[in-house]
């Protein structure tokens, strides 16, 4: 039996060669362990949603500047992609056209968001008269006294395209050199930042946070601004624990009807701390909604009452502390609309109707006058007619063509016609205006026996 014996010298190729095969071997597992990872990513990407959202864009006029938050994003329409949860404030800019502003939120990872501003025109018809820049002196004017009027209420930044900020804006872009508004700009800024400052001394981060975070939104460049939200980001952080005790007197305040006042100690300021420290906090933002609806019910109820005057303040409000809630801020201008309307109102308005008599089983039709004064009814022959006045009428319903009028006394009459609900607007928005102070906020009951004559 021959053994061979090999040198160091002549096993060297074999095990470089075996060498040069492993090192091949790693990098190509290398290659596959890379690709597997990338296939892995772009199927999660594909298969499951982002966990950031995307708005959609569109102007009319198309072709307007887009800003997020103080960045510019580009022309509509557009898509912006990657956009945090959370609210957020859109702008569309266009020469010609007024500035237009919305508060949007995404409420959930993924979401997909569309908006649409529709421009209104600057120059108005026929055209106002200019100054020298071709700028019209008229609506300056009227923006500055609409600015003054909302920095007055302070409707600082809110509700959307009603408010100081809004106005200033509007005024810069007709005239770009104007010196009030740009005043007007720097205390819109200087009291925001005394705001937020006052909410942090008093221990209300949520407050400091959001009013720091809507100043950087719309003066991008202020660094006291910046320094702010840094340290109200370490506050929150140092006091994360605390999340547990507000949402607890969050749901106790909500049990004791404590929606929105007092506020520093209603069921809106704590869960706004609890949201301060956990955006995605579902309880606080569900509880949160449930007390949005509950005081929008009860501004809903000075509307039922023709209390007007305190519907539009509170909608107003609301608008202030829900800015993402658009629904809120259009109610509002549909009652600012309709309180303009009333300021004019008619001294009567006279509507077909038919009395109800149920002794007779039978109706009786005639025309039913409404006034500040009270009822009166008459039919065309003058076989019948009656006359109530205000202060001797404790309820009137109307509801589906059907007018129930029940006097202090209990005595009932009802009266059928098809724009009775109209005719009980007026009335109780006569009586509202006509009414002290001091009765509107008491309104008694008044017992007065009414002035009936059956013939």
């Amino acid at each position: 039996m021959t053994t061979a014996s090999f040198s160091r010298a002549q096993l060297g190729p074999v095990l470089a060669k075996r060498g040069s095969v492993g090192r091949w071997t790693v990098v190509a597992l290398g290659f596959l362990l890379v690709a597997a990872l990338v296939s892995a990513g772009i199927l999660l990407y594909t298969r499951y949603p982002s966990a950031l959202g995307r708005l959609d864009v569109v102007t009319m006029p198309p072709g307007a500047e887009v800003w997020l938050d103080g960045r510019r994003i580009g022309s509509a329409p557009c898509t912006i992609e990657r956009v945090a949860f959370g609210p957020h404030t859109l702008r569309a800019v266009r020469d010609g056209f007024l500035l237009a502003e919305q508060e949007v939120v995404l409420e959930q990872s993924g979401a997909e968001v569309a908006v649409s501003f529709v421009l209104q025109p600057v120059r108005s018809d026929p055209p106002l008269s200019a100054v020298g820049d071709g700028a019209p002196t008229e609506r300056i004017a009227e923006f500055m006294q609409h600015a003054a009027d909302a920095f007055q209420r302070g409707d600082l930044v809110a509700p959307a395209n009603d408010n100081a900020l809004y106005y200033a804006d509007a005024v810069l872009l007709i005239q770009p050199d104007n010196g009030p508004a740009s005043d007007l700009r720097a205390s819109i800024r200087d009291t925001l930042i005394r705001q937020a400052e006052l909410a942090a001394g008093r221990g209300d981060l949520a407050a400091a946070q959001s009013t720091y975070t809507t100043l950087l939104t719309r003066f991008p460049s202020d660094e006291r601004s910046k320094a702010g939200v840094a340290r109200i980001a370490e506050l929150i952080e140092a006091n994360r624990g605390q999340a547990a005790r507000f949402l607890a007197r969050a749901e106790a305040a909500m049990a004791d009807g404590r929606y929105l006042d007092p506020p520093q100690a209603s069921a809106y300021f704590y869960l706004s701390q609890v949201l301060a420290h956990d955006r995605g906090q579902t309880q606080a933002q569900t509880l949160r909604a449930a007390v949005r609806r509950a005081a929008q019910e009860a501004a809903e109820a000075y509307v039922a009452q023709g209390r007007l005057d305190r519907a539009v303040a509170e909608y107003r409000r609301l608008a202030r502390l829900f800015p993402e809630d658009r629904a809120l801020s259009l109610r509002l201008r549909q009652l600012e609309r309709q309180q303009a309307d009333d300021q004019a109102l008619p001294a009567a308005v006279s509507l077909p109707a038919a009395r109800q008599s149920s002794a007779r089983q039978s109706a009786q039709p005639g025309t039913l006058r409404f006034s500040a004064a009270g009822l009166a009814f008459a039919s065309p022959s003058g076989a019948e007619s009656l006359s109530i006045p205000t202060e001797a009428i404790a309820t009137m319903q109307a509801s589906r063509g059907r007018l129930t009028v029940t006097l202090s006394d209990g005595a009932t009459y009802q009266f059928t016609g098809r724009d009775l609900e109209r005719g009980v607007k007026l009335w109780q928005s006569w009586r509202h205006s006509s009414a002290a102070p001091d009765q509107r906020k008491a309104n008694p009951t008044k017992t007065a026996s009414p002035n009936l004559n059956e013939r």
